[in-house]
């Protein structure tokens, strides 16, 4: 099976989006799949993913000129310094420029179906809302390639993303439209209503890179971890206003961040501010997988105060080295962490989450019993044994080649979410049938 994944262009540091795209494309090309990368603007060469990608030897391809890359690259990084003088200038920067986009992305319609048509796939996968997408998705439609589009959020989330209303138009032309977990189907569901078929479709994390289930030791000091971009959504100034509440009571606490954006100075004054300077520790962009393991073992709890989220690939990370979770209660998140590897709260609230960083720095034992029951969910939910089989059966469904084919993990079971839920209904819904897709 020839498998295309398609996706605008790399966006660069810690991107959910490029680690997804990259990981399935590596994972599938070590399984023995004929797989390739299509991206509208090939970012610089000494980018992390495209590196990754070139290291896994997986061809990629890009159809722009390296003109209009260098446009590109250069119209990111005055937004990129905009944003960062004036965060509050995303949303008006937002309106301004996406006609623009639009129009830069349609221009390479033509060329994208040539290509498409030439290089013949069974299958387009499509991932990111945005014009290049678009494109992407109209191109595979129009020459006779069934396509699936891979929601990695929430449709219609942030709020004021306009923008998403007109790439939904573009949706009833996709085969089949995949969640990341079966809460996020139910949105998609509600929200995405011209969508011929959805279907779960897990992110996973390499194992190559895992640090398996590390044996944590009872320390006086309690180290936190937080990774992703250091922007409003994803909470980063929540989670050092409940490390200045919790240090009060326990002053063995310790905050790692790895990431970069607008919010990285604010957090650093705020950290002098809350006298705990010297408890917090910024270590920058991770590039390699190695640095991000690294990373990861060096925590007791990570936390992910997100107010919006599909399903962080983070999370998965910090489970696939036996970190417990402390993450608000939004999006896939509750479907990641279950019962019992972590603790959940609500988006926003400073106390509940400072509270959650006590309980969990206080009790050593549970702390221990969290990080085995979250390296234990990695395996059955996120691990390559178990979601590729349920990948590569979707492709097949999709593509039309070959017979059903039951979507086993490598021990025999099936995928915990290959049937739209996690033993349960989805907040009392009806469950969703990934094998029988809604019509």
């Amino acid at each position: 099976m020839k498998i295309l994944l398609c996706k605008s262009y790399l966006v660069g540091a810690m991107s959910g989006a490029d680690e997804t795209l990259v990981t399935y494309a590596a994972q599938l090309q070590k399984a023995g799949q004929a797989v390739s990368v299509l991206l509208m603007y090939l970012h610089a060469e000494e980018d992390q993913y495209y590196q990754r990608l070139l290291e896994s030897n997986v061809p990629v391809s890009w159809l722009a000129s390296n003109l209009a890359k260098s446009s590109l690259s250069a119209g990111r990084k005055l937004a990129g310094r905009m944003f960062y003088s004036f965060p509050r200038s995303k949303s008006f920067f937002r309106r301004k420029t996406q006609p623009v986009l639009t129009a830069m992305a349609g221009g390479y319609y033509s060329q994208c179906r040539d290509f498409l048509e030439g290089h013949k796939p069974d299958l387009v996968h499509v991932m990111t809302p945005d014009a290049g997408a678009m494109v992407m998705i109209r191109a595979g439609h129009n020459a006779g390639i069934p396509v699936i589009y891979q929601e990695l959020g929430i449709p219609f989330h942030p709020p004021g993303f306009e923008y998403y209303r007109e790439f939904a138009s573009v949706l009833p032309l996709c085969a089949e439209v995949a969640a990341l977990s079966p809460r996020l189907i139910a949105d998609c569901r509600d929200k995405l209503t011209g969508s011929r078929s959805l279907s779960v479709l897990p992110i996973m994390s390499q194992e190559l890179i895992n640090g398996g289930q590390a044996l944590r030791q009872m320390e006086a000091r309690i180290t936190f971890g937080f990774a992703a971009r250091m922007e409003e959504l994803k909470g980063p100034m929540v989670l050092m206003e409940a490390m200045g509440i919790a240090y009060q009571q326990h002053e063995n606490l310790r905050l790692n961040i790895a990431g970069d954006g607008s919010q990285r100075q604010r957090i650093a004054a705020r950290a002098k501010a809350l006298n705990v300077a010297s408890r917090y520790r910024y270590h920058g962009v991770y590039t390699h997988p190695e640095e991000r393991s690294a990373f990861m073992r060096s925590l007791d709890v990570f936390v992910m105060p997100s107010f919006t989220e599909g399903t962080p690939n983070s999370i998965v990370e910090a489970m696939a080295h036996g970190v417990p979770i402390i993450a608000s209660e939004v999006g896939g998140v509750p479907d990641m962490i279950g019962d019992d590897a972590g603790v959940l709260v609500p988006a926003g609230d400073v106390n509940a989450l400072a509270q959650a960083m006590l309980r969990l720095a206080r009790d050593h034992d549970l702390r221990q019993s969290m990080g085995r029951a979250a390296y234990e969910r990695y395996q059955r939910f996120f691990s390559p044994n178990a979601v590729l089989p349920l990948m590569l059966q979707t492709y097949q469904r999709v593509s039309g080649n070959g017979h059903y084919v039951a979507p086993t993990s490598g021990n025999g079971h099936l995928h915990p979410w290959a049937d739209g839920s996690n033993g349960k209904s989805c907040h009392g819904e009806t469950r969703v049938d990934a094998l029988a897709p809604i019509s």
